[in-house]
């Protein structure tokens, strides 16, 4: 019998024995206490992926959106700002209407402009080792990638560098867990509150004083989606979205890559040796220890898994972590290689 259950502490402490039982016996599988499918394969997943016709991420993608029964959050929590959410952030876009607001806030994600902002993330690096030779060491995450990711996000927005670790603490509370409670905590939604206000507030700012920005929050205060710009709280939306990703996802992969390669030493000595193979390991660090275990949406038109039945309005999750470990997809699945 299959003992699944995405909050338990035993799959927040090791997931993957479960996640093995999942797509040897259970691919599409069901718990009676949450609201979705979980997938668990890598082809169930891929397929479901490209399949913008059968499945829409206008209901939302995370397990906060997805995995309870009950009216989402964000609708009732932001009720108190009496704002219409016509344009979601771009996560909760389906095409074509995603296509075009994509393209709104394409331009400085475009490879040259990525290149020219290398500089900047070297700078920081360098800064935070000479700090961790002075005094004998660093913490990898808080005063590494952590510090990194969250300066690297508000430069690519635009956002004042000095309130980087503002937004840290307000984002690492948003993903605290109470023991033995699923979902959000109220000092999450609490903190959440606050960097929307937070936000909004330079927004009103920017927009009243007509500034112009350097990075995308220029594009997300100024730019035409679907004929008219995006009003506060919806802007507030997007901004949020590039912040949380880029802050709290890079230091998990960061320090996993950091962990791997103390685990294995000679792939460490062989990257070290030759730099280029320092981005397929980070890209193995990626699928050997994904940041996010899942993603999912909602299904439009009944889909079919393994002779289970999607029915329009199933939420369905895909297990990511799960998927990179598929043995039907990598050759020792569960081995870390650089190569």
């Amino acid at each position: 019998m299959i003992e699944y259950d995405p909050c338990s502490d035993a799959v927040y402490d090791d997931p993957y024995p479960v996640y093995a039982q999942l797509r040897a016996e259970a691919p599409v599988f069901r718990h009676p206490s949450y609201r979705p499918w979980f997938l668990s394969r890598f082809d169930d997943v891929l397929r479901a992926l490209l399949d913008v016709k059968s499945f829409t991420v206008t209901e939302g993608t995370t397990s906060m959106d997805l995995l309870f029964e009950a009216e989402g959050e964000r609708e009732r929590y932001f009720d108190q700002l009496e704002e219409t959410i016509e344009i979601g952030a771009v996560a909760t876009l389906d095409p074509p209407v995603h296509t075009r607001v994509r393209a709104a806030i394409w331009p400085p994600h475009k490879p040259a402009a990525a290149a020219s902002l290398e500089p900047f993330p070297r700078g920081i690096v360098r800064g935070c080792l000479a700090r961790g030779r002075e005094r004998g060491g660093l913490d990898g995450i808080s005063e590494l990638a952590g510090h990194l990711s969250v300066r690297v996000a508000c430069r690519i927005l635009g956002l004042p560098i000095e309130d980087a670790e503002l937004y840290t603490q307000w984002i690492n509370t948003l993903f605290e867990r109470d023991p033995g409670v699923p979902g959000v905590t109220e000092r999450g939604r609490a903190a959440s509150m606050d960097m929307h206000v937070h936000l909004i507030g330079l927004i009103q700012k920017w927009r009243a004083q007509g500034q112009r920005l350097d990075g995308l929050a220029d594009a997300i205060l100024y730019g035409d989606f679907e004929g008219r710009k995006l009003n506060e709280l919806e802007a507030s939306f997007h901004l949020s979205m590039v912040l949380i990703g880029g802050t709290e996802t890079l230091p998990k992969a960061a320090s996993a890559a950091m962990w791997r390669l103390w685990q294995h030493p000679a792939q460490r000595a062989e990257v070290a040796r030759d730099r280029r193979l320092v981005p397929q390991a980070f890209h193995e660090a990626l699928r050997f220890d994904m940041p996010t275990q899942m993603l999912g949406r909602v299904a439009t038109r009944e889909v079919e898994f393994h002779g289970q039945v999607v029915k329009p309005g199933d939420a369905v999750m895909f297990l990511w972590a799960s998927a990179n470990r598929d043995e039907r997809q990598f050759e020792r699945a569960d081995e870390f290689d650089v190569h």
